[in-house]
């Protein structure tokens, strides 16, 4: 019974039936299919052996079982999907736990729990990424408000209008003709100030992100490799 749970024939059948769910689930969503039997019989049946698969992971791995977070997570998600099946009187909104079972899909694809993986491990770094991020969007903010306020006040009245403002440009969502520009045409140094925000935002602190990730992805590509040499 091990060897069938962590065999490639079972873990595709569960990946089959998730995206069988998930399909499922967004037909339901529909308007001309909302209350559709076959489909909701489907969705049913569904978690019905999303509730086996559990049954029988218990009974096979026991204390085994809870070693692995993902097993935990899975259990967790069955628990919610199954609180639409026992609700009573009018709590149909209770109903919407059926959509929890769709996470099983973070833990049915290897890939996608390789990605979790990854966000999980880069998050401390990312924290620090974004709390330098957030000092020169208020260093640039208070900045902006000092110079900007009295000629531009739409964009930069504030500091929370400014804030917003550099936040728009970050994105690059028409800032050049929208703020920048016009705002040149009142101070014609204003260039530096877009110019060496943008540079700080996006080309250094936002790159910083995505080298952080990619320190992540290295070095659980490592730990695997040492784990499969050992």
């Amino acid at each position: 019974m091990k060897n069938l749970l962590i065999s490639p024939f079972f873990q595709n059948l569960i990946i089959s039936v998730v995206i069988i769910d998930s399909v499922c689930l967004g037909l339901l969503s529909t308007s001309t299919l909302q209350s559709h039997k076959l489909l909701e019989t489907i969705d049913e049946y569904c978690l019905y052996f999303f509730i086996i698969e559990m049954f029988f992971k218990l009974i096979v791995l026991r204390k085994e079982f809870f070693h692995s977070r993902w097993n935990i997570f899975d259990l967790l998600v069955v628990m919610l999907s199954v609180a639409p099946l026992v609700s009573i009187g009018n709590l149909l909104i209770l109903r919407a736990f059926r959509l929890v079972k769709l996470l099983r899909v973070f833990s049915a694809i290897p890939q996608l729990r390789f990605v979790i993986a990854v966000i999980s491990k880069s998050i401390p770094s990312v924290f620090c990424v974004g709390f330098l991020l957030l000092l020169v969007f208020y260093i640039y903010g208070v900045l902006g408000t000092e110079i900007f306020a009295s000629a531009m006040p739409e964009y930069f009245g504030d500091l929370g209008k400014s804030l917003f403002t550099l936040f728009q440009v970050m994105t690059g969502e028409s800032w050049s003709e929208a703020i920048a520009r016009p705002t040149m045409k009142i101070y014609p140094y204003a260039w530096i100030y877009f110019v060496s925000f943008m540079v700080m935002a996006s080309f250094i602190v936002l790159n910083m992100v995505i080298g952080v990730i990619v320190d992540s992805i290295n070095e659980i590509k490592s730990d695997q490799n040492r784990q499969s040499n050992s």
